[in-house]
């Protein structure tokens, strides 16, 4: 485990650190093995500190003066420095101080060694200072650091846990020769990576010393094999605890919990009486009946058997089990090659680390991949390490990234990480797959033909629509049907009405004899679009899937008879900012393969984007689609909601915030302080109101919450009945592919088959993870095991999914959301219903259409539900209602972003409330983090997608119009209009590359994305068939219901009073 944090005083730091019983102590091993006190850091051997660390020197290099005298920054408020510290995980500790292991600790030690060289990494890379000149700063990398180690022994709670602090001054020699001090940005920011780095050095370490370790989770924590959890779990007891009494009186930060630390420690025990906490350690190892010496000696032997053996035959069998626990195959066993693994790897490997760096690293970029276009380079080192591959450290890693980068498996570029632009790399194929999709853009302009004459279409729309359509939905309207080019795009704000514009198009399109074919991401999304518009609809997975091997084989009888079938059809996509640049082609490639002449992408930019990598909608407006625009906001119906949508519509989510003034409640528990919200609403009220939440976590809370309230207040009838519930496990199919992944308990649910293992269409019961990789599963009592790294790496299609279980109580009355489908029954994965009637095992629900269907005990779906109070913000994307509570957390980096934030106060009328942790932090981190996809041509400078904002005639209307009359009961901070440098959109940038030119697209979509390539993966049409699944994208489910449809709930039995039903509408 690693942390940092900011040294507040150098005289305190200088007292707490140089203290004699910390680095004088004999920390429980003999001849002080556990005395650590040093210099670290070219800066501190350039100043002249080296050796152990004195108070006085280490108190002035923190004040900044060094050795020589000279003086750095000593300006009042300048931070004295920072504190690394370095935490070993558990077991380490218990060998360590329990059972006496003398190799770990101490200035050559394990643990010492890890940090070292974890430090050496920080500052070759990470260490900066800054400089100014004709007014601008920027950041210089220096490579020299000043910072002193100390090693500790116990955690605040005092159980054993060795740490090591480096102490790292707010100095750093700058390459004039002037010191000044640290810009330490990239240090806060990198601090996972560090993790990682210092959890795979240690890893390393513990091996060498001949232990065998297990990864336990995030950054490549591990623990040692063979030390018990219960053993763990008791020299952690002080710590639960401190949690229990955190907890009962209510304290949830970290400050808050290191009060209650000190203020319940047991009186008898002396954080200086060192015996006194040995004896207490060692008197429990006995009572546990552990003493760990047979885990020490069984490593020490180990060790002994390695050096025994010959270095030639050392060095091949060391290579031989590094490629083995990579996962590798020998002899050809692997279903199709690894492009980004060398052929004849054992051949060439000079070295173990050598040969699992290569594995690390080919899988560390697809896991990355599939997620984003283009990735910081520091995260693929990151995630190759976090795998836990045996040997593989820092140096292989990024020896291997700039190898893969030399032979053009990589390719360099930049991307923007808060701001800032930092070194990443993109793949050739995320490269080619965004050159195709914009060369079918440019190649279907002109191709189609328009449904009606231009001159006719705003009467024919304004005729077929019942409401007379503003100027931006007339717009989009007319160029649907009465524009020449097959791919169009829509950009429509939030609120801006596009059901209602789709509406008009499709009933002038049935007029002139055509279809309309509606897409969509989500289930629910395909519902509304039927219901709301009136046309058939599907989601983008089911389509892909019935017509990609029509597509690849064009002259089959079944491809005729499909191609006929869609003859006459526009295709209509909802939600395009939410399909990923891989779906987006296939999709293209389709309509081109099956004559569609019209595909309208429909969305909005500024929203979420899409879970895997790609921003295909943003991408094609940037390079010149045909595009209309929808800027005009008719949802919000108050002055303050409309300037909030208006700043959030142009990234500007942290002064949004400020504008909804004391609609903004901070709490320390913010989930549970919404749903207590909730609950306090009146019936009425809570009809009018949906709640909203950034994540995962917080969404089940409210829902524990707001269920357990019900109970109380007598709302849901019965005592409830104990059910267990499956909940996704976030994986990438890369993952999926390491047996570490899996945990026994969890269940795996096949989707299709999986011929390279042998797995068959299923759900299966995870019940061992052995040590040689394979994973055994249980169906209906039959075992199997498998090998996850056979699994085909070149195979795109999610056909794996883990799920945990999760135990709750179901009541009638509760309100549900499914989370798999069962079409047959009319059950949708992410549809709402209603549980009507609990008796005798037996749970009847009532679905969205009205229709009752009871589920015996054993029923599948009994496991595939959760409860739906609160809803997070993917669910939330295209609804409206009338009133939200809306929990963002200022610490989820990843979820408070801007695009979840616009979701968040778009989707209602009247009023929203935000609950938050920590209003300024959250602030900054909205103002951080945009929550911006990355794209391979942007990354390489060919194409501006998001750049930087600009003012435009749009905003200052939408802005105008929001703050030209004000409601007088609403207390509104009003922005300055002439100090907003916003635009409606960020500028379109274009690229360099001119699509239009006919052998530019010619040559870019040769490869056809679905013809089965020469390893032939892409699967037979009976496979096809056998791995359909509408919904399953390699997330959980997302799909939000629309409760127009449930049954009425006030004053009904059975039904919780006020719970959204009507007041929720598709917004398109």
């Amino acid at each position: 485990m690693h942390s940092i944090a900011s040294v507040k005083s150098a005289s305190g730091a200088g007292k707490y650190f140089t203290n004699d019983d910390f680095v004088s102590g004999d920390y429980y091993t003999d001849e002080h093995a556990g005395d650590v006190s040093m210099w670290g850091g070219d800066g501190a051997a350039e100043a002249g500190l080296s050796g152990a660390v004195s108070r006085e020197a280490f108190t002035k290099v923190l004040e900044g003066e060094l050795p020589s005298g000279e003086k750095v920054d000593v300006r009042d408020g300048r931070r004295p420095g920072f504190d690394l510290t370095f935490s070993a995980p558990k077991s380490v500790s218990v060998l360590a101080y329990v059972a006496g292991d003398k190799r770990i600790l101490g200035p050559d030690g394990a643990q010492t060694l890890a940090v070292q060289k974890t430090m050496a990494w920080v500052e070759k890379n990470l260490a900066a200072g800054r400089t100014t000149a004709d007014g601008k700063t920027t950041s210089v990398r220096t490579g020299n650091l000043v910072y002193a180690l100390f090693q500790h022994d116990t955690s605040r709670a005092l159980d054993p846990q060795a740490h090591i602090h480096a102490i790292v001054a707010n100095m750093t020699k700058m390459p004039d020769g002037k010191w000044q001090a640290l810009d330490a940005q990239k240090i806060w920011a990198s601090n996972t990576v560090i993790g990682s780095i210092y959890h795979a050095y240690l890893r390393e370490g513990m091996e060498k010393l001949g232990y065998k370790v297990e990864l336990t989770g995030k950054h490549g924590t591990f623990e040692i094999t063979g030390v018990p959890k219960t053993v763990l779990e008791a020299y952690s007891q002080r710590r639960e605890q401190i949690l229990a009494k955190a907890d009962e009186l209510g304290i949830v930060s970290p400050k808050g919990r290191d009060g209650v630390t000190v203020n319940t420690r047991d009186p008898k025990l002396n954080v200086e009486d060192r015996d006194g906490l040995l004896t207490t350690w060692l008197d429990k190892a006995e009572t546990l009946g552990f003493s760990g010496k047979d885990i020490v000696a069984a490593a020490e032997k180990a060790v002994q058997a390695r050096e025994a053996t010959g270095p030639l035959e050392r060095g091949y069998n060391a290579v031989v089990e590094a490629v083995k626990s990579a996962g590798a195959f020998l002899s050809g066993l692997m279903h199709s090659p690894d492009p980004l693994v060398d052929k004849g790897i054992l051949r060439i490997a000079q070295t173990p680390a050598e040969a699992g760096a290569q594995l690390a690293a080919a899988s560390a970029v697809r896991i990355l991949n599939q997620r984003e276009a283009a990735f910081d380079v520091d995260r693929v080192a990151k995630q190759a390490l976090d795998l836990g591959v045996r040997g593989v450290t820092i140096d292989q890693v990024e020896a291997r990234v700039e190898r893969l980068i030399a032979q053009g498996k990589l390719i360099p570029g930049e991307i923007r990480v808060e701001g800032k632009m930092v070194s990443a790399v993109t793949t050739p194929e995320a490269l080619a797959t965004e050159e195709r999709i914009l060369a079918r853009v440019e190649q279907g302009k002109g191709q189609a033909v328009a449904l009606v004459a231009p001159a006719d279409a705003p009467d024919r729309l304004q005729a077929a629509c019942p409401h007379e359509l503003n100027p931006g939905q007339l717009a989009a309207a007319t160029m649907i049907v009465a524009g020449e080019d097959r791919h169009v795009v829509v950009q429509g704000v939030a609120g801006a009405g596009k059901s209602t514009m789709l509406q008009a198009v499709a009933r002038v399109a049935e007029a002139e004899g055509k279809t309309v074919l509606g897409l969509a991401f989500q289930n629910k999304m395909v519902a509304d679009m039927k219901e709301g518009a009136g046309i058939e609809a599907q989601t983008i997975a089911s389509f892909i899937w019935h017509n990609q091997a029509h597509a690849a084989e064009p002259d089959t009888q079944g491809a005729r008879e499909k191609r006929e079938a869609l003859q006459d059809t526009i295709i209509v996509v909802d939600e395009t900012s939410m399909v990923s640049s891989d779906d987006m082609l296939k999709l293209m490639t389709i309509a081109e393969a099956m004559g569609i002449e019209k595909v309208a992408m429909i969305g909005d930019r500024q929203q979420l984007s899409s879970i895997d990598a790609g921003k295909a909608f943003a991408m094609a407006q940037a390079a010149g689609a045909p595009m209309a625009r929808m800027d005009e906001n008719i949802r919000q119906r108050t002055d303050q909601l409309r300037t909030v949508a208006a700043l959030a519509n142009v990234g500007r989510a942290g002064q949004a915030l400020r504008v909804l003034g004391d609609k903004v409640v901070e709490n320390a528990d913010p989930a549970t302080h919404a749903a207590e919200m909730w609950l306090a609403l009146s019936p009425e009220e809570r009809g009018i109101t949906a709640v909203f939440a950034s994540g995962r976590t917080a969404r089940g809370t409210i829902n524990e919450t707001i269920q357990a309230g019900l109970v109380e207040e007598g709302t849901l009838n019965g005592d409830g009945m104990a059910v267990t519930i499956h909940e996704s496990v976030s994986k990438t199919r890369e993952e999926l592919r390491y047996a570490d992944s899996y945990k026994v308990g969890q269940s795996l649910r096949v989707s299709g088959q999986v011929p390279e293992v042998g797995l068959r269409r299923g759900l299966y019961e995870v019940t061992q993870v052995l040590a040689n990789g394979k994973v055994e599963i249980d169906h209906n009592g039959r075992k199997v095991r498998f090998d996850p790294q056979k699994i085909d790496p070149a195979i795109k299609n999610d056909r794996l999914e883990l799920t945990t279980k999760k135990e709750i109580t179901l009541h009638e009355g509760d309100r549900i959301r499914w989370t798999a489908n069962d079409k047959e029954r009319g059950m949708l994965n992410s549809a709402l219903a209603t549980v009507t009637e609990i008796e005798n095992g037996r749970v009847t629900v009532e679905l969205a259409d009205k229709e009752t269907i009871t589920l015996e005990r054993n029923d599948p779906m009994l496991s595939r539900f959760d409860l739906a109070y609160s809803l997070n913000m993917h669910m939330a994307q295209g609804i409206t209602t009338d009133k939200a509570i809306t929990v963002m957390l200022s610490y989820e980096k990843n979820l408070s972003n801007q695009r979840l934030f616009n979701v968040g106060v778009t989707r209602v009328r009247d009023d929203v409330t935000m609950v938050v942790d920590n209003q300024d932090r959250l602030e900054r981190q909205l103002d951080r983090n945009p929550g911006d996809k990355t794209s391979a041509l942007e990354s390489l400078g060919r194409l501006d997608i998001d750049g930087p904002a600009e003012r435009t005639k749009g905003a200052d209307d939408a802005l105008s119009a929001a703050m030209a009359v004000r409601d007088g009961n609403e207390p509104i901070v009003v922005p300055d209009l002439a100090s907003l440098a916003l635009n409606d959109l960020p500028p379109m940038g274009a690229s360099e590359t001119d699509y239009s030119k006919e052998e530019s697209w010619k040559e870019l979509t040769a490869v056809d994305p679905m013809k089965p390539d020469e390893a032939g993966r892409d699967k037979t049409k009976e496979d096809l068939r056998a791995a359909e699944r509408d919904d399953s994208l390699g997330i959980g489910p997302l799909d939000m219901d629309d409760l127009r449809g449930l049954p009425p709930m006030p004053g009904e039995p059975g039904r919780i009073p006020g719970l959204p039903e009507k007041n929720l509408s598709l917004d398109l």
